[in-house]
């Protein structure tokens, strides 16, 4: 797991039952960060779009409803340096309807190449389940980046 030794990757995935937003630290608000391209974020989702069509799952669709959600939580983690979670995943459902969510993170100066960090997710067993699971028909990629060069990806997956 050579990907591992120098990065931090989590993950959730949320059912119809999810936990209730929490109040985040307020630690670091003032850091400087910037938005990775959109060329990174559609790279990102397309080598996740290749790993789940390689292995018999439907393609994703881009969702502006997700995008939206995706983008201002890798912010939220980038502008506050934390790597957790979005307990808000409750939105997706109330502002884009669904199923099911699911959010994989990544936090790491590795991940400046988006085949990187995808391939971080796919060596973890969590991680890839999240990436292939069959219910999921949407995903969008939020990226953003502090002034150390260190990259914090969130992918919210939604199933209708």
């Amino acid at each position: 797991m050579p990907a591992f030794d120098r990065v931090t990757l989590a993950l959730t995935v949320a059912a119809t039952v999810l936990a209730a937003p929490g109040a985040a630290a307020a630690a670091g608000q003032d850091r400087s960060v910037r938005a990775m391209s959109d060329a990174y974020e559609a790279a990102v989702l397309k080598a996740i779009e290749r790993r789940r069509v390689n292995r018999g799952r439907s393609g994703l669709q881009p969702s502006a409803c997700v995008d939206g959600l995706a983008e201002a939580r890798s912010r939220r983690m980038a502008v506050r340096d934390e790597m957790v979670h979005y307990a808000g995943l409750g939105k997706v459902f109330g502002r884009c309807g669904g199923s099911r969510v699911g959010e994989i993170i990544a936090r790491g100066a590795g991940f400046r190449d988006p085949a990187a960090v995808v391939r971080a997710w796919m060596d973890s067993p969590s991680h890839h389940a999240v990436i292939v699971q069959p219910a999921y028909r949407q995903a969008a990629v939020g990226a953003w980046r502090d002034d150390d060069g260190v990259v914090f990806v969130s992918v919210i997956f939604r199933a209708p």
